[in-house]
Formats: structure tokens, sequence, C-alpha cells
């Protein structure tokens, strides 16, 4: 039986990969997430998928009102705002900040993100650095970063190279981009509003741009000209809403849609870490 408490850092984009592994693993588990805007996604599918779970403010936690489950299997879930993907530099640091301020009350964090921008961004490597305490992060069966959430879903970077090299100008979407694409493209709508906003009438009708944010992401996207969306179908995520939520995108963007052929989609870097999340537990 696991025993002790198990600290999720996540970002809304692989809650989808979070709550696969919760649900296919049978032992009963006391889940508690920090209330907060950013978790409004994961409220909603555990809600959905009949997971209990408690919510408690992180101020909480840190004046120590969290009360974990003595014997039981513990799991503290925190997570990010979707739009630090977009700022490197501001996600770097708060993930980091995030990991420092969870320690006393965790017994290993499990980091359910990509690196988004920062290269060699090895969060567990850091974590034993600094002398925390043990970590994992989503990892290629090799033992190689998976460094965004694309790659996190088809296991890794050398297969995110093969898969841009047969697919170009392609926009990738899996369940959870799909359901989180508004909130995934607002995560620079202040620098977009301005950029817009700036545009004059004769500015828009020379370089061909429609009025409104998806008439803009339309030029931007031909501007690297991209033409069709590949849908990859993890098998995971809300499969009543994936067709109907990528039809949508399909219509905003005006791309074309192609299903990526069976092969691309790969879970073996969200079970591995959940393995290896469990692992720093009592056993």
């Amino acid at each position: 039986m696991t025993s002790g408490v198990l600290g999720v850092i996540i970002c809304p984009m692989v809650d989808d990969n979070l709550l696969y592994s919760l649900k296919k693993d049978p032992e009963e588990k006391m889940i508690t997430l920090i209330d907060a805007r950013s978790a409004s996604s994961l409220k909603r599918k555990f809600d959905k998928a009949g997971i209990k779970y408690d919510l408690i403010d992180w101020g909480d936690v840190t004046a120590w009102r969290y009360q974990p489950v003595e014997g039981a299997f513990n799991i503290l879930i925190r997570t990010m705002d979707l739009g630090l993907h977009s700022k490197p530099d501001v996600l770097k640091s708060t993930i980091e900040e995030y990991a420092i301020d969870m320690q006393p009350f965790v017994d290993g964090i499990g980091f359910y993100l990509g690196t988004c921008g920062n290269y060699d961004w090895n969060i567990p490597r850091w974590c034993e650095e600094k002398g925390m305490k043990p970590s994992a992060m989503f990892c290629d069966s090799k033992g190689n970063l998976c460094h965004d959430c694309v790659g996190i879903n088809i296991a890794g970077g050398p297969k995110y190279n093969e898969l841009q090299k047969n697919f170009v100008g392609h926009l990738y979407i899996f369940p959870a981009m799909a359901s989180n694409y508004d909130e995934f493209m607002d995560a620079d709508q202040a620098e977009s509003k301005a950029t817009e906003a700036s545009l004059t009438d004769d500015m828009r009708e020379a370089l061909g741009i429609e009025p409104g944010r998806d008439g803009y992401m339309r030029w931007l996207l031909s501007l690297g000209d991209y033409r069709n969306i590949l849908k990859i179908d993890t098998g995971i995520g809300d499969r009543e809403s994936f067709d109907a939520d990528v039809e949508k995108i399909s219509e905003r963007t005006r791309l074309a849609i192609k299903d990526a052929p069976e092969g691309w989609a790969d879970l073996q870097p969200t079970d591995d870490l959940y393995a290896r999340c469990k692992s720093f537990l009592k056993q």
C-alpha cells in the first residue's frame, strides 16, 4: 500500500494525462487540490469523472492546516497558469518557486509540464542539486526530456523531429489543446491586442488581416504557411468533445483537418512519470 504525500505541479495542458493515470490506478487516493483560477479545468474534469477531491487555499497549506491522511496515498496538486508557456523565464522562476514552497509538505514531486522554451531545464536535476525531495517530469523511453505538450503526447524529441518532417505546415492539436484552445491562444493576448489595435484599416487591407482576434490569428498562421490541423488522438481526454472542438478550431483558423496515423500518439512518458512519482512514497 502506498503511503505519504505526492506533490504535483501541473499545467492545464496536460491535466488529461494526470487524470488518465489516476483513473488507471485502482489504489485509493486522497486528493487535495489547491484552489485557484488555473485549477478550473482540473476541477471540471475531476467532477465529470467522479473523482473525489478536497479544495484548500495555498495559504492554508503554508499555515500548516493541510492534514494528509496518515498511512494513505495523498496527492497535493498545485496548478499553474497556462499563459506561462509564452514567457519561458517567468515559467521557470514560478515553477522553481512552487517547488521550493512545496518541500515541507510532500515526500516527492511530479512535474506535469514541459520546459516550453527553457531548453535542457531539467527540473528534477535542479531539485536534486538543491537537496530537495525526489522529483520527476515527462521523459522519453531513453530518459530525454519531453519539451512541450506535443512531445509529451508523442513520446519525446526524436519522434517530434520526425513528426515535423512528415507534417510540415500543420498545427498540432490533441484533446487538451482542443479544449483549452482559447486559453492557450490568449497567453500573449495583451501583446496581440496592442499590436492589433495599432493596425489601421489601410494596413489591414495591405497585409490581408481580417478584423477580430481570429482574423489576426489566421494572418499569423499564414505567415508560417500553416495549411492543416494535425489531429493527434491520444486516446485520453474528453472523448465526447474532441471532434467538435477540433471542428470549431478548423472553422476559426480555416485550416483543413488531417488525422495523424496510428502510432504517433504514445502514453509512455505519462505512464512512466506516474510510476516514478509513486516510487517516491512508501510502498
